[in-house]
């Protein structure tokens, strides 16, 4: 902020105005008046942008930052659609022309290798399965690190390049603790439930992952806000499968199945109705796997009844 004697418009007298660098602005300390100066000089924005420390010690970087999501990772360039010049005139037919086929070998260009192809196609879906499954870009990001490394191993050779990415977008999932199961990634992409199961197991051995366990907690607020139980009942359900967990209930049970028998037990207990098939069903179980589930817990923790 620079304070100096201007004369103002509006006060038509020499009065102090503040002046803005960063906005370009001026202020008159009298009236309030704001105006923008076209002829100030931003000092301290710079032309390059970083987003990563090498990018800071080089000072080249300009543009959008890279990401994996993208075949060429974001850093080609594009030709615009709009057939105008520099001043906004409308081009001749034969410049049009010109313009249209720099367009057409500027795309062939990009995708001129087989593994380009590939990698765009599989990445046209992953932008898909992105809104489908509602995932985070994080999520988004690590799929197509994995999708990657399994690309260059070349395991996709054989197999769909639906089935590849939809294991692994469940790796990252699981990876990142976002609770998605086999059965509902494989309805949404298309794939079958055994052959994503299939290269999923692949992924896991060719590239030594250590995928974490299924975090039942998560499954149970998961499972709540598809049946649409209040907040309390969630919250014992919550509490009820920490101590599942404690008691060494839940190893080897699928958490899906033990945490849809935790919430119906729940509702049982806060008199809310939910019949096992609604809670199976949101669950992805059968209702005798939540029954079963069911007379377990109320026979090992009996406060559960």
């Amino acid at each position: 902020m620079l304070a100096n004697k201007l004369v103002c418009k509006i006060c038509s007298q020499a009065s102090e105005v503040i002046t803005d660098a960063e906005s370009g602005e001026i202020i008159c300390t009298s009236c309030g008046m704001v105006s923008s100066n076209d002829k100030a000089i931003q000092q301290g924005t710079r032309e390059w942008r970083a987003f990563d420390y090498e990018q800071m010690k080089d000072r080249s970087r300009v543009g959008m930052p890279m990401t994996l999501t993208r075949h060429d990772k974001g850093l080609s360039t594009v030709i615009g659609r709009p057939n105008r010049d520099a001043s906004g005139k409308g081009l001749d037919d034969s410049m049009r022309s010109m313009m249209q086929r720099l367009r057409t070998w500027d795309h062939r260009i990009q995708v001129s290798s087989p593994t380009d192809r590939n990698l765009a196609r599989a990445f046209e879906m992953l932008e898909m399965l992105k809104g489908k499954l509602g995932l985070p870009d994080n999520v988004i990001e690590k799929a197509a690190y994995i999708y990657r490394k399994v690309q260059q191993l070349g395991m996709v050779k054989g197999r769909t390049i639906a089935a590849t990415l939809a294991a692994s977008i469940y790796v990252a999932s699981r990876e990142a603790g976002v609770p998605r199961t086999l059965a509902e990634i494989a309805s949404l992409s298309n794939t079958s439930y055994k052959d994503l199961s299939r290269v999923y197991r692949l992924i896991v051995l060719n590239l030594d992952l250590k995928v974490p366990m299924v975090d039942p907690v998560k499954c149970v607020a998961k499972i709540a806000n598809k049946v649409g139980v209040s907040e309390k009942t969630k919250r014992n359900a919550i509490n009820y499968m920490h101590n599942v967990i404690t008691r060494g209930i839940a190893a080897g049970k699928d958490p899906m199945g033990l945490a849809g028998a935790v919430l119906y037990l729940s509702c049982i207990q806060n008199d809310e109705h939910r019949t096992q098939l609604d809670v199976a069903a949101a669950s992805g179980v059968t209702e005798v796997t939540l029954r079963n589930r069911c007379k377990e817990l109320n026979t090992k923790i009996p406060q559960l009844n």
